[in-house]
């Protein structure tokens, strides 16, 4: 018998078999990407229950695994559509793994480190996948780690996230050592530690992995420029969805493809991710930035519009999702 992390490589991203599942929808969660998670849940219900699943909408507000244990026993696979903490964090995978359920997208181990920005950095660095520069500022902060933060932080305009936060939640663009500061002051209220990255000029792309291959590019282009937290999810704010962007060279396209591949497997991600980059044409440069291993289901996000553009229906994307989880464990 094959191990699990040998099966779960070799998924396929076809359905492998017609018959209904009884499918539990994981939502809510309790940190600040609870409202996304709500969407999303709901989203991948309807989708499920749209082509003959019986489906479950379990919504949690506790990062206690004990509230898994009244999930009903027969139920074929869990969807995770948690996101943030106690959902890409790994935390809610051991849980479950622990409980016997299979469920979708990565393990622990993959999902703890991809949540963390600067694990993710160290895996990739060594795997040869090109970065943005960084410096991070631990937390708690003394006045000498801040003094060390920035004069170690790149030069030129750089972009303030919380080590461990997901949906653009903290992230603020610094033009400048005031602004910079006032960002990292801002952004202690997370407790946790900061990342000061390097800003790549230029386009910003994603790239999903389905099974063991790569989507076509989706580049998102905000009406004012940020592909900030309401960019992204407020449908009246303006983005505009370029699906393998022909503004974008081709050989640059094939390598986003190529990066994100090789990120999602470095990290030993299973099933589905995606994967964001930057792209800068002036410098002909392409940087991964991180890789989502439980990427957004809402009507505006990103993977299930690259999964459409290979002919994969909403439905179609959470159908396979759950049975590529329960061919994982077959």
């Amino acid at each position: 018998m094959l191990s699990t992390a040998r099966r779960r490589r070799n998924a396929s991203p076809l359905p492998f078999d017609p018959s209904p599942l009884f499918v539990v929808v994981l939502s809510g969660g309790v940190g600040p990407e609870r409202v996304v998670s709500l969407t999303s849940g709901r989203e991948v219900a309807q989708a499920l229950e749209d082509v003959g699943h019986r489906v479950e909408n379990w919504v949690i507000d506790t990062d206690d695994p004990a509230a898994l244990d009244s999930l009903p026993r027969e139920a074929d696979v869990v969807f995770i559509a948690l996101h943030g903490e106690y959902g890409e964090d790994g935390r809610v995978q051991r849980a479950l793994a622990e409980r016997g359920f299979a469920y979708t997208g990565s393990g622990p181990q993959a999902s703890a480190t991809a949540f963390d920005k600067l694990r993710t950095k160290l895996v990739l660095q060594r795997a040869g996948v090109p970065l943005a520069e960084h410096a991070v500022l631990p937390f708690p902060a003394t006045p000498r780690d801040l003094s060390h933060a920035l004069r170690t932080a790149p030069k030129g305009m750089t972009v303030v996230k919380p080590v461990r936060m997901g949906s653009s939640v903290g992230v603020r663009i610094c033009n400048g050592r005031g602004q910079l500061e006032r960002a990292l002051a801002e952004n202690a209220r997370y407790a946790q530690p900061q990342l000061i990255e390097e800003f790549v000029p230029g386009h910003e792309l994603t790239c999903g992995i389905l099974g063991e291959r790569a989507l076509p590019i989706v580049e998102p282009v905000p009406r004012l420029g940020t592909y900030d937290f309401q960019a992204k999810y407020d449908p009246s704010a303006g983005t505009h969805y370029k699906v393998d962007p022909e503004s974008i060279p081709f050989d640059v396209r094939a390598r986003a493809q190529e990066i994100s591949l090789l990120a999602h497997s470095a990290l030993g991600c299973s099933d589905v991710s995606r994967v964001d980059l930057r792209y800068d044409p002036r410098g002909e440069r392409l940087v991964v930035l991180e890789v989502n291993t439980i990427p957004g289901m809402t009507p505006t996000s990103l993977l299930p519009k690259g999964a459409e553009a290979v002919g994969l229906s909403f439905s179609d994307l959470v159908d396979t999702l759950c049975r590529m989880a329960i061919g994982a464990r077959a």
